[in-house]
C-alpha cells in the first residue's frame, strides 16, 4: 500500500471519528436541552419542594440511594437553585436525617418555607424507639442553602398525636403561609391532616383536624391563588393503581373541598409522584419526579432511584387548572396554554327509581347517624381502612357482607362507609342485590349461593354514583324494595359491577368485629394475606313506622 493511500485513509478515518463525535455531542445536546427533564441529571432526586426567595427559585429534594432492589434508601436532603428555570446550581447538602437526634432513618419528603429572614425547613422521618413510625421535623436556618439545625429537639408531629392504625400515616408536610401571616401544615399518609402553627413557627396552634378529598394517598401540596385554596396531592395507590396527582380546591383552608380530578397521570417507572407548584417570574410551575433517569454510571430509574422533572402549569379563567402532559421537554420550550375548555359535569347515570342515593354528608363519619338496628362496626372510619371494589385480586363483579337481624323489620335504607373510585356513568352503574340465604348457622360459611334478589322484583337495583371522599354513602328504599327481613335468617347485601372497574370503593375492617356475617368478594369469603376475615362496614335502618 503507498503512503497515499495510507493518507487518504487516515483522512477518511480522522474525518469519520470527528464526525461521529459531532453526532454524538449533537445527540447529547439535544436530548439534554436546558429545561429539559429531569432537571437534575448527575444523582437521583424525588419529593420536589420549590421555594422562591427574591429572584431565586431553590428546590428541595430527597436524595435516592438505593441500590439494586431496595425500595426508598435516603439518607439527606439536597437544594437546588435557578434564576432562569434553565439552568440549576447544586448546593451542598442542606441536612442529614440524623442531624434529628430523635431520628434514625429516611430522609422522606420535605419543604421550606421563609419567615421573618429565617427559613424553615419541615421533613419527614422515622422516629426512633421512644415514639416508633413515622415523624415530621423542623429545622432552621439563615440561609436557604443551610446548613439546617433541629428548632426544637423534638418531632413537630409524632405517631402517637394521629388517630391511624398506621404507622406511616405523619409524612410528606406541606406549608402555606397565608395572606394574614398565619402558617398552615398539612400531611399524611392514607389520612390527610391539617393543622395550624404558632406564629414561632414550631409548634402547633390548636388541634389537629383531617381533610376529608376523594382518593387521597399522600405527598399534599397546598398553596393559594386569588382567593382560591388549592390542595394537591399523589391519589389511587390505595386503591391499587400507580398513583396520579389529583387536586381540590376551597374558599377556607379548613374546607369544605370541592374535588377537581386528575391533573396529571402516573409518572414513568414508578408507582409514586410528587407535587410541586410554585409562580416564578410571572409563570406558574409544576415539579413532579418520575424514575426515567440513567445516571452516567449506568445507575437506572426504579422505585427507589426516581428524578425530578418540572413542567409548565396553566390556570383557567375560573381558577381550575389544565391538565398537565408529562413531557421530555419541559419547559425547554415556550409556554404554550391551551384553549380554555370548560368543564362539563360527568354524566353519572340516574338511580332506579325504588332506591335514593345521598352521597357523602358526613366525610369521615365516625359515628352512625340516627338509629340504625345493625351495624358490623361501631367506628366507621377508625375501623374502615382496607378499601375493596372491582378490581381486588384480579378482578370481582360483587363484593357482599353477611348479616343477621335480631328482630323482625321492614328494611328503610341501608349505608356504607365508602368513597374514591371514578364515578359512574349511564352504561356503568352499580346494582344492589339483597339475598335471604335462610336460618343462619353456627358459623360464617366459606361462601353462599344466592337465591332470589330481593330488590328491584328480582333484577337488583341500579345505583349512580358521583365520586367522594371516604365516608356515608345511604340508599334509602322505596314502595316495594322496603322488604321485610326476618330475624334468624342469614342475609347477604351486595354490590355488584363490571370486573376491574372501581366506581366505587367500599371500606373493610382489618379484623373481625362482626361476629354474626363477615366480608365477601364474588361471594367467597374475603381474607388477608394472615388469613385474618374481616366485615365490610354497614349500617341497617328500619323503614318509619
Amino acid at each position: 500500500m503507498n503512503r497515499f493511500n495510507c493518507n487518504v485513509k487516515l483522512s477518511l478515518v480522522v474525518a469519520w471519528v470527528l464526525s461521529f463525535q459531532w453526532f454524538a455531542s449533537a445527540s447529547i445536546v439535544h436530548a439534554q436541552a436546558l429545561g429539559s427533564n429531569p432537571i437534575i441529571r448527575d444523582r437521583f432526586t424525588a419529593d420536589p419542594a420549590p421555594l422562591v426567595d427574591g429572584d431565586t427559585l431553590y428546590l428541595y429534594t430527597g436524595h435516592d440511594e438505593a441500590k439494586g432492589n431496595e425500595m426508598f434508601t435516603m439518607w439527606d436532603w439536597q437544594c437546588f437553585s435557578t434564576k432562569d428555570m434553565k439552568t440549576w446550581t447544586a448546593h451542598k447538602p442542606i441536612m442529614r436525617v440524623t442531624d434529628f437526634k430523635w431520628a434514625v432513618r429516611d430522609a422522606w419528603a420535605s419543604q421550606a418555607v421563609k419567615k421573618d429572614g429565617r427559613y424553615y425547613f419541615y421533613a419527614a422521618v422515622q422516629h426512633d424507639k421512644t415514639h416508633g413510625g413515622k415523624a415530621i421535623g423542623v429545622a432552621v436556618s439563615d440561609s436557604p442553602t443551610g446548613p439546617f439545625t433541629d428548632a426544637r429537639g423534638s418531632a413537630l408531629v409524632s405517631d402517637d398525636m394521629t388517630p391511624s392504625l398506621s404507622p406511616w400515616d405523619d409524612i410528606d408536610p406541606t406549608i402555606l403561609q397565608d395572606d394574614d401571616g398565619t402558617a398552615w401544615l398539612c400531611w399524611g399518609n392514607p389520612n390527610c391532616y391539617l393543622a395550624k402553627l404558632k406564629p414561632n413557627m414550631i409548634e402547633l396552634d390548636g388541634p389537629i383536624q383531617q381533610i376529608f378529598v376523594p382518593n387521597y394517598t399522600e405527598g399534599p401540596w397546598l398553596h393559594k391563588r386569588n382567593g382560591i385554596y388549592y390542595l394537591t396531592y399523589p391519589a389511587f395507590a390505595h386503591q391499587g393503581f400507580s398513583e396520579r396527582i389529583c387536586y381540590a380546591t376551597a374558599k377556607n383552608i379548613t374546607g369544605p373541598w370541592t374535588y377537581r380530578g386528575i391533573l396529571t397521570g402516573a409518572a414513568k417507572n414508578s408507582y409514586t409522584i410528587h407535587p410541586g407548584i410554585i409562580d416564578f417570574k410571572g409563570q406558574s410551575y409544576f415539579f413532579y419526579h418520575f424514575a426515567g433517569l440513567t445516571l452516567p454510571d449506568g445507575q437506572s430509574g426504579a422505585v427507589g432511584r426516581r428524578a425530578v422533572c418540572a413542567e409548565y402549569l396553566y390556570y383557567n379563567p375560573d381558577g381550575t387548572i389544565q391538565p398537565i402532559q408529562q413531557t421530555e421537554a419541559g419547559i425547554s420550550v415556550a409556554p404554550h396554554p391551551a384553549a380554555y375548555t370548560p368543564n362539563s359535569p360527568p354524566n353519572i347515570g340516574e338511580s332506579d327509581q325504588g332506591v335514593t342515593v345521598t352521597g357523602n354528608t358526613a366525610p369521615g363519619a365516625n359515628e352512625w347517624p340516627g338509629k340504625p338496628v345493625l351495624v358490623t362496626t361501631d367506628r366507621p372510619r377508625y375501623e374502615g381502612v382496607n378499601p375493596e371494589s372491582f378490581n381486588r385480586s384480579g378482578g370481582v363483579t360483587s363484593l357482599g357482607q353477611t348479616f343477621v337481624l335480631d328482630k323482625d323489620i321492614r328494611l328503610g335504607a341501608i349505608t356504607l362507609y365508602a368513597g374514591d373510585g371514578f364515578d359512574t356513568d349511564p352504561n356503568n352503574l352499580i346494582t344492589l342485590a339483597l339475598y335471604d340465604l335462610g336460618p343462619a348457622g353456627s358459623s360464617v360459611g366459606a361462601n353462599y349461593v344466592a337465591g332470589d334478589n330481593l330488590l328491584g322484583s328480582g333484577k337488583g337495583l341500579k345505583v349512580a354514583y358521583g365520586v367522594q371522599a371516604p365516608g356515608l354513602l345511604q340508599f334509602q328504599f322505596h314502595g316495594d324494595n322496603e322488604v321485610s327481613l326476618k330475624a334468624g335468617h342469614q342475609y347477604a347485601f351486595e354490590l355488584q359491577g363490571k370486573k376491574n372497574n372501581p366506581t366505587v370503593y367500599w371500606r373493610r375492617t382489618g379484623r373481625n368485629v362482626y361476629q354474626f356475617g363477615a366480608a365477601f368478594s364474588n361471594r367467597k369469603l374475603l381474607q388477608t394475606n394472615d388469613k385474618r376475615q374481616g366485615d365490610f362496614v354497614m349500617a341497617i335502618y328500619q323503614a318509619d313506622q
